[in-house]
């Protein structure tokens, strides 16, 4: 794309203008798309990435920044959601250690309380989630439906499930992080 088209689409969507928007997107998705195949071998991750981050700019369309390099922000942007979306996934939750080929009575009984006291603590998280949420991260995350699955078996719009599954994830990552920091307080003392 020459570099005035851009410009002229970027300051249109700052305005307001679909077309421009839906030019930009159509420009770059699979540049980005390439690009954050380079830095998530999870494919789907990079594709709903990408979808939040053109989502989250025509959410904030007229608070968007003046840019000159459009493209280096729109992989800077993409490279940020990416590494964010990593570094937080239900696996984080448990932890894992390397486990002997012979275990004792012992520890596999503390591995099993700590399985459920996962499972317990994810129950928890989870009922802080409105029930359509709730219904969505199931379908998502352990049903590994397709966020367009998810939109046509419930009857809504993807966008809908985009916006509640990230609103969803925003949720349990802020208590998450309350837990945490709960958890620090208690082992400094």
């Amino acid at each position: 794309m020459a570099d005035t088209t851009e410009h002229t689409y970027w300051n249109q969507l700052r305005k307001g203008n679909r077309a421009a928007f839906l030019s930009l997107y159509e420009s770059y998705y699979q540049a980005l798309y390439t690009f954050g195949c380079r830095v998530s071998t999870d494919r789907e991750l990079v594709k709903d990435a990408i979808h939040e981050l053109f989502c989250e700019l025509w959410d904030r369309r007229f608070h968007l920044p003046e840019v000159t390099q459009i493209k280096s922000y729109l992989f800077t942007y993409l490279k940020r959601k990416l590494l964010k979306e990593q570094s937080f996934s239900f696996d984080s939750l448990q932890v894992t250690t390397p486990q002997p080929s012979e275990r004792s009575y012992e520890e596999v009984l503390m591995d099993q309380q700590t399985d459920e006291g996962n499972r317990l603590r994810m129950q928890q998280l989870l009922t802080k989630l409105t029930p359509g949420q709730r219904e969505m991260i199931r379908l998502r995350f352990y049903e590994q439906l397709s966020y367009e699955s998810i939109a046509e078996q419930l009857q809504v719009q993807p966008r809908t499930v985009y916006n509640q599954i990230s609103e969803a994830l925003k949720t349990l990552r802020k208590h998450v992080q309350v837990l945490m920091s709960l958890l620090l307080f208690f082992l400094v003392r």
